[in-house]
């Protein structure tokens, strides 16, 4: 299985989920990507892996998605129902294989990093294997 997550910068919550899944999951095949990236993974998102012993997963830089990562994900995991229309309106994909975990940005003033971070582990561990 091969899985895709989308978030709006690949900063922290996309970054995140590929690296625990390469920890809990390493026989899923996995990548993440932004709809808009930013230029750096965020510290906080690397700070808590580290925590996690997963920062040794994490990628080096975000990356914007592409075409060719839609079409090889059998499922892709966005983190809000924005990311889901973006997906649609500008790639050549199934709305069936895009999932909506919303966890908000913690980039946000009012969402805690580690908050966002323990959700995204949870549904991480839940996938199946």
């Amino acid at each position: 299985m091969r899985v895709l997550y989308i978030c709006t910068g690949n900063s922290f919550r996309s970054p995140s989920a590929e690296a625990l899944t390469r920890k809990y999951h390493p026989e899923i095949e996995v990548e993440s990507a932004g709809t808009h990236a930013t230029y750096y993974i965020a510290s906080d998102a690397k700070k808590l892996l580290e925590e996690e012993n997963a920062v040794i997963y994490v990628k080096p830089s975000p990356d914007t998605v592409s075409q060719r990562a839609v079409d090889e994900a059998d499922l892709i995991f966005v983190f809000e129902e924005r990311h889901k229309i973006f997906l649609l309106n500008n790639f050549d994909v199934s709305s069936e294989k895009i999932l909506n975990w919303e966890i908000e940005d913690p980039i946000k003033p009012n969402v805690h990093p580690k908050d966002a971070f323990s959700r995204i582990k949870k549904k991480v561990k839940e996938l199946p294997q």
